[in-house]
């Protein structure tokens, strides 16, 4: 595979998720800054669209899914290798939290974890598979009497 044009962090991002997936190379691509798009396609029935990893700047590293704000920065190759386990094992899951067309928040919850909304929000919960995708809105909850 032939570096031309790829930056540092671009080749050492690729050259992890690869011995990790050799099977994705088909799916690396360049971009015209130098910086890495590796952009895997999401199974059927599955609101995910693609699993991208990049560079940016060659200065960052980040997780996506193709919806809108679905982007998550990671920090060193550790844990860009669990964040992208977690996800395609439908062990976490991108949350990315909405007030009407404001966005307020992205971020990876786990199995049984809920978001935290305020009144007005939506949760749009997208898994690798689609099997955990959902949309979830704010609900009020008033205290028990009694209790």
């Amino acid at each position: 595979m032939t570096d031309a044009g790829l930056n540092a962090l671009g080749i050492r991002v690729r050259d992890s998720i690869l011995r990790a997936h050799p099977d994705w190379a088909d799916y690396v691509g360049v971009l015209p800054t130098g910086d890495l798009e590796i952009a895997v396609p999401a199974p059927r029935g599955s609101r995910a669209g693609h699993l991208v990893i990049f560079t940016a700047r060659g200065e960052d590293m980040w997780i996506r899914y193709s919806p809108g704000r679905a982007c998550y920065p990671v920090e060193t190759d550790r844990e860009m290798h669990a964040v992208v386990e977690a996800l395609l094992a439908d062990d976490a899951f991108f949350v990315v939290v909405t007030d009407g067309d404001e966005w307020v928040e992205t971020t990876l919850l786990r199995p049984g974890e809920e978001a935290v909304l305020r009144e007005g929000q939506v949760a749009n919960v997208v898994s690798w598979s689609g099997r955990h995708d959902k949309v979830v809105t704010y609900t009020e909850k008033r205290p028990v009497k009694g209790a």
